[in-house]
């Protein structure tokens, strides 16, 4: 994603008035995101689906703090795993005109599926850091 905004930065008249959409080779929704870094980091969260009027309440609520958890926009964003004013149908037919939405493959890059490199970043989140399931040296360690 690096190469791409430096690019722009580089020709910005090239790429005035573009869409440009850096995402991976795969879709994801947030909950499939959500669960993904859980099943890496060993967390066994408590999860509820909330009606979304209900959690758009507390976050108006919560919102009013100094240095909010949620915000009525946040609702809005992570209740949304397309934020695009396109249906998937038009966004197709934008992205294959010649002059359409710009991705990765236009910038000549080929994408690393987060599968490939999540692990690297997010085992040091593990309940017990790095090192919680390694066994043999000195013993055997179950951190609970």
């Amino acid at each position: 994603m690096a190469d791409v905004i430096s690019r722009v930065i580089d020709e910005p008249e090239t790429f005035e008035g573009r869409t440009i959409d850096c995402f991976g080779p795969q879709d994801y929704t947030y909950k499939e995101l959500a669960a993904f870094v859980y099943d890496i980091t060993g967390q066994d969260p408590r999860l509820w689906d909330l009606p979304k009027p209900w959690v758009k309440r507390l976050a108006s609520i919560l919102g009013k703090s100094s240095n909010p958890l949620i915000t009525p926009d946040l609702v809005e964003v992570w209740s949304t795993d397309f934020n695009s004013p396109l249906t998937s149908e038009e966004y197709v037919a934008e992205a294959n005109k010649k002059d359409g939405i710009l991705t990765f493959a236009d910038f000549g890059i080929t994408p690393t599926p987060i599968e490939k490199i999540a692990f690297e970043y997010l085992h040091r989140f593990r309940k017990g850091g790095h090192f919680a399931m390694v066994t043999g040296y000195h013993r055997d360690m179950d951190v609970k």
